[in-house]
């Protein structure tokens, strides 16, 4: 099985991989928007994760790291010699085992709720 062997500042953090079909990624993100805390306190955050099953609906996270500071070694060894290590947290996409028309109800309900947000922010802003 192909893994990602992730260490930090030297430190083993885990060992990720899925034995069949799926995804395993890393993710390093550096945010700072303007208009909220991350203005004066920039956010770094690293994700290791992925998603397995014949329609990738489990999903699946080894780490998720708030903490990474200037100066972190993050280091991704891509091994065949390994076991992956269990992942902290696994659970299905709400559309897994759902037909066609149930798929695009669960989608108009999501639309329908983030069109509610649009118009209450709306009225808010006396635009209504």
């Amino acid at each position: 099985m192909l893994c990602f062997r992730v260490l930090r500042n030297g430190r083993h953090i885990t060992t990720a991989g899925v034995s069949d079909f799926g995804v395993v990624n890393t993710i390093l993100s550096w945010v700072r928007r303007p208009h909220d805390e991350s203005r004066d306190n920039p956010e770094m955050t690293f994700y290791v994760g992925g998603s397995t099953g014949r329609e990738h609906c489990e999903h699946l996270k080894w780490c998720y790291a708030k903490n990474i500071r200037a100066g972190d070694v993050l280091t991704v060894e891509v091994r065949d010699d390994l076991e992956a290590d269990p992942p902290r947290e696994r659970y299905l996409d709400e559309e897994a085992g759902l037909d066609d028309v149930a798929r695009l109800q669960l989608r108009k309900k999501g639309l329908e709720a983030q069109l509610a947000e649009v118009n209450e922010e709306l009225a808010e802003r006396g635009a209504a």
